[in-house]
């Protein structure tokens, strides 16, 4: 009853908010590159499909009235390395198709009389060298929304501080600055006083937009305080507590605090686990699913990255826990009364 309930406040995204969202995906898409492809790690996989289960969760608001549908999100990236002459070279790729269309779909779009069905790609080169933890990295970005752009980028990272810029042509559009300070397991630091750093990272977007992020450890890299805030235009702030059943971050519960641009705040939450997750009135849906709120998000999920032989969830601190054991097999000693040895 309480899930069909909720139902019943969700919003109703517009053809205007469907298409704001098309360049946030793309810095996004580079943000989720510059995470994935760093100095110690060799590979990353990422893939997600948003399921809505009723219709009027999504229903899309036009001048011509409201009509029932369905608002997704569809994507499936890689980034894949390989070691020649002591440096490790990599390519990777994300790709995104989403909007809003009146039947649901997976593979082939319906394109009804209200659809509006947008893609963006991200692709790169990198190269790397582990042992002074230095990566560089270039590529280009495909923009099919109202027009085709093509974006290009470039990307360097040594140790703890990351710089992304990108460029349409020869004017900057975004520039994401990371400042990595918590101690990581996988990056060969020591558990010690800098597990309690703070991470930042700072997003600009042209010359009228900054945002700001900050993920706090609170308690031995399980219990997370994030927050993100927007420095100009100060229209969207949000915040979250995040529990974290092991450092390397595979199940999270999550609680979080929206503010809008109207100063309305919303509260909600989620469960993630590897390859699923339920979240409600979700501070990062409202950032990346067309401002979703008031709805229940269903998204079937896959994000992980390998380093040597471990594995971890993005920007996770340690590597997940190895079940495997290797126990010594003592053949037993042949009893000649009995045996015959055979």
């Amino acid at each position: 009853m309480l899930f069909f309930f909720a139902n019943a406040f969700a919003w109703k995204p517009t053809p205007q908010i469907i298409e704001e969202q098309v360049p946030q995906t793309a810095f996004a898409q580079l943000t989720e590159f510059q995470n994935a492809a760093r100095p110690e790690y060799n590979a990353y996989l990422t893939a997600g499909i948003i399921y809505l289960p009723l219709p009027n969760q999504s229903e899309l608001l036009t001048d011509w009235g409201t009509h029932e549908g369905f608002a997704f999100r569809q994507r499936l990236g890689m980034w894949l390395t390989d070691n020649f002459k002591g440096l490790r070279y990599g390519f990777g790729w994300l790709g995104e198709r989403q909007g809003w269309d009146n039947e649901d779909f997976l593979f082939l779009p319906h394109r009804g009389k209200f659809s509006q069905i947008n893609q963006i790609h991200t692709f790169g080169l990198t190269i790397a060298d582990s042992s002074k933890q230095l990566l560089f990295g270039g590529g280009l970005q495909y923009l099919n929304a109202n027009d085709e752009v093509l974006r290009w980028w470039l990307l360097g990272t040594w140790s703890r501080f990351s710089i992304m810029p990108s460029f349409h042509k020869s004017d900057l559009q975004f520039i994401n600055v990371q400042l990595f300070l918590q101690a990581r397991e996988l990056r060969g630091d020591k558990n010690s006083w800098q597990n309690y750093l703070p991470d930042l990272e700072f997003s600009f977007y042209s010359k009228d937009s900054v945002r700001m992020f900050v993920s706090q450890n609170i308690f031995k890299q399980r219990l997370y305080l994030e927050t993100a805030f927007w420095l100009q235009p100060k229209d969207f702030t949000w915040a979250a507590i995040k529990y974290y059943l092991e450092p390397s971050r595979l199940v999270a519960l999550e609680a979080t605090a929206t503010k809008k641009e109207n100063d309305k705040v919303y509260f909600g939450g989620g469960i993630t686990i590897p390859f699923l997750r339920v979240a409600y009135n979700h501070a990062d849906d409202y950032e990346t699913f067309f401002k979703g709120r008031g709805t229940w998000i269903v998204e079937f999920r896959l994000a992980l990255g390998t380093s040597g032989d471990s594995f971890f969830s993005l920007k996770a601190p340690k590597p997940a826990p190895n079940e495997t054991r290797r126990v010594p097999v003592n053949k037993p000693e042949l009893n000649p009364d009995t045996d015959s040895g055979e």
